[in-house]
């Protein structure tokens, strides 16, 4: 392996990425964007998993609350690398 691919590989280990979980909802483009505003972060999102929402780095329910301005049920949680059981899909920004 080379030293570019290791140190991917190494970068993806240490990604920290903050799953938000919205049960039997999905996460609408006007909140999204609130996010990401507010955050100055990018997100990801799959159309098989509706109901995630991950975002780049760590933050913690009432980071995401305030960014919101508020807003519907929600869990947050911090998990680190791309290998993680709680990640519910690879995101797009890795």
């Amino acid at each position: 392996m080379n030293l570019v691919a290791m140190q991917v590989t190494e970068n993806q280990r240490n990604l920290k990425m903050t799953v938000l979980y919205r049960q039997g909802g999905v996460w609408h483009p006007s909140e999204i964007s609130q996010l990401m505003r507010g955050l100055k972060t990018e997100t990801s999102r799959s159309p098989k998993h509706p109901e995630y929402l991950v975002l780049f780095g760590h933050y913690t329910k009432e980071e995401t609350l305030k960014a919101l301005l508020g807003g519907q049920a929600y869990t947050a949680v911090p998990i680190v690398g791309v290998d993680s059981e709680k990640l519910p899909f690879v995101p797009g920004f890795i």
